[in-house]
Order: C-alpha cells, then structure tokens, then sequence
C-alpha cells in the first residue's frame, strides 16, 4: 500500500509541475481546462494503480523525432487522426492496442511536449502545434489495463492560444484551430459517426466575473461506439438567453473499446465524467427549443447557426 501512494504522490507531482513550468500564462483559462483533466487523471489513478504483485507495464525506450518531424507528424495526425476512426485515436485503439504500441506512437512527440510520462501502465504528453503567433495546445492520456497489457481509455483535448504580451492566452474563435482540427469538429463529428445517442448543454445564468473564455458546452454521447465528444465554446447573454456558436470552441474526446451502453457508462465512471454530466448537463431538448433532430440537421454540416437557451435555467456563477 506504502508503495502505491508513493507512486500516486510522484505522478501527481509530476503532472503539477509540468504545469507551472508552462510558458502558458493564462493560469486561470489555463486551470478551467487542465485542472479538470488533473482531476480526471488523478482520479483514475487512484482507483487502477495495480497491487504490488501484478506485473508492470515495462517502460519502453522509444527514439524521439527531431522537433521539425515530431511537427509534420503531429500536423498530420490532427488532421486526419490517424487514419482510424474513433474510438481509435492516432493509431491507438481502445481494448485491442497494447501498452508498447500506443507508446511507440505518442513517445516520438516528445520534443513537442512539455510534459510526458509513460510508465506503470498511465501514458500522458502534451504535445504542442505553433503556427506564427498561434499554438494548438493537446492533452493525451491513456490508462492501461495491468493484467492484459491493452489499452482501456483514451482521453484528449484540444485548444488555440495566441500569443500575446505575457506569453499565450486562450482563444475560441480561430480559424486556425478549425483548419487544422477540421477532423474532430461538430460538422465533421456528425457525418462521420451519425446521430449520438443523447446531446446534452451546459452553461450558466450570467457571465463569470473572471472573464475566463468558454462557459458553454456540448456534450455528445456514443455509448456504443465508445465515444464521448464534449465542445467549449464562448457564452454569449443574448436577451433573456444565453447563447452558444459551436462553430468557434475547443474538443475533447473520453474513448473506451466499443461495446454495450451499460458498459460504457460502467467505464466513464472513474473518469469523474458521469458525476460531471449528472450536476451540470441537461438534455438538448430540455435546454433549448430545438429538437435532436433538428440539431442533427443543422449542425451536420458547416454552419455559423447558434444555440440558444434560457438563462433561468442555469445556475448563477459565483
């Protein structure tokens, strides 16, 4: 047991510390996304690090790529991710990739990244895409199952930061960011993998005092396809409405091996998501005077269109 908090203790240091090491500025746009992957990590590792007896994932020694290849490479994958469809991500495919292999992917990145760890069957990198006065900033992680060696659940997020004065802080509305993650947004999301299963919205009444970009979320739910999407984009109080343009906003993606809905949500549950959905998502057709459908129809292909939803119905921020 001595030996299991020990390694929670280092991984958590590890990941915090790479955080203030950031030559990201922003801390509170910064801490709205990353914190909550933190947690998320932190979370699943506290309920998978193996008992003392099991056998480790060996840590494999995986040659990395001159920082002008690790950039082609990472421009490429973005693209077209990978060339697999989700839940595959980048060549890693939940519940038949091994350990080895999803390393030997995301390791030669690691020139791109700040922050990498891949050891005692948890991946994580941060690779980073800068273009001129733009950065793509990427979260991967992975958790790894100790008694197969398979991969199990793949997490990933993405954002645009622009260089400013102080260093970079957080954007929602690039055209660069949707150019080079064209794959992964709302229109393309839709045709690819159909109707999702539940739509769900999450905002609030009124816009933060911090004035930290974001506050109003998408969620898409593929439960058997394994694919959880959910989309940050910039609150807009319109009237007695807020208002949301998912034409302008960050992804993320919870991946697990395709199969049932029951097991899907049995596999979310460490992720922290499914407590996430239950205390601050309600259904599309709850939210907004829109129908699934009609979400369907509209935003399967590109489109400025926004939604709208009622403020009422959102708590006030503190």
């Amino acid at each position: 047991m001595q030996k299991q908090l020990c390694l929670l203790v280092l991984i958590i240091s590890l990941l915090l510390g790479s955080c203030s090491e950031s030559a990201i500025s922003t801390a509170s746009s910064h801490e709205v996304t990353t914190t909550l992957t933190l947690e998320k990590l932190t979370e699943v590792i506290v309920t998978t690090v193996p008992d003392v007896t099991e056998t480790r994932s060996p840590v494999p020694e995986i040659p990395t790529l001159s920082s002008e290849d690790a950039r082609s490479r990472l421009s490429n994958l973005l693209a077209n991710n990978g060339m697999c469809k989700l839940p595959c991500f980048w060549g890693i495919d939940p519940g038949k990739s091994l350990y080895q292999e999803a390393v030997e992917i995301l390791a030669p990145l690691a020139n791109l990244s700040q922050f990498t760890h891949f050891e005692n069957n948890i991946g994580a990198i941060d690779p980073d895409y800068v273009e001129g006065e733009f950065m793509i900033h990427a979260n991967v992680r992975f958790l790894v199952d100790s008694k197969s060696n398979i991969v199990n659940q793949i997490s990933f997020a993405a954002r645009t930061l622009k260089k400013t004065d102080n260093g970079f802080a957080d954007i929602l509305d690039s055209p660069f960011f949707n150019k080079k993650l064209d794959y992964y947004l709302l229109p393309n999301i839709l045709t690819e993998y159909g109707d999702p299963t539940t739509v769900m919205l999450s905002t609030m009444a009124k816009l933060p005092s911090s004035g930290v970009p974001g506050g109003f979320k998408i969620l898409l739910l593929y439960p058997e396809k394994g694919i959880l999407v959910n989309y940050t984009m910039q609150m807009q109080p319109s009237g007695e409405d807020i208002m949301g343009c998912p034409s302008n906003s960050h992804v993320e993606f919870e991946l697990y091996p395709p199969g049932d809905a029951d097991s899907f949500f049995d596999l979310l549950r460490p992720s922290g998501w499914t407590q996430i959905i239950q205390n601050t998502y309600k259904p599309l057709d709850e939210a907004a005077s829109l129908s699934q459908e009609e979400f369907f129809r509209t935003f399967s292909q590109p489109t400025d269109e926004c939604i709208l939803t009622p403020a009422d119905l959102w708590p006030v921020p503190d």
